[in-house]
């Protein structure tokens, strides 16, 4: 198996994983990551938590960039753009820290509904990455 193909075997479980944990727990239990956004809307700086994600979620994505190359993989190149795109919108609004910061203290009665829509598209792309670590492994079986 080659290393590229391990790598985002590894990649698309770990990220399937923590997509559908972390969706499912949105879904559920949204009032403690309300607290925690709400309070985080009163820092002026934004928050370290958020910012780590995406710097870790940058370091898998761009090697993964270069192994989509070794060997060639339309759906993993695919991929890889689109997780760059995700991590540009996500980084935007961390640089337009205080105008989301007052965005959130505006609108504390629909932030709940937010958290629950955010839950529900983490899931449903957790699935649908473990289906690209499905097409991974059966295109090694062949």
């Amino acid at each position: 198996m080659p290393f590229s193909t391990q790598w985002f075997l590894f990649y698309y479980g770990i990220l399937g994983l923590l997509l559908t944990l972390s969706g499912s727990y949105l879904v559920i239990r949204y009032d403690p990551i309300k607290t925690w956004l709400t309070k985080a809307a009163g820092r002026d700086k934004p928050p370290v938590l958020l910012i780590r994600i995406l710097k870790y979620l940058t370091l898998f994505t761009l090697p993964g960039l270069v192994l989509a190359f070794f060997p060639f993989s339309w759906i993993e190149l695919v991929f890889c753009f689109w997780s760059l795109i995700i991590l540009y919108i996500a980084a935007a609004q961390l640089v337009r820290w205080k105008q989301s910061r007052l965005l959130i203290k505006r609108n504390q009665a629909t932030i709940a509904d937010i958290i629950r829509k955010s839950g529900a598209i983490m899931l449903s792309v957790g699935f649908a990455i473990f289906l690209l670590a499905y097409l991974v492994v059966k295109r090694t079986i062949e």
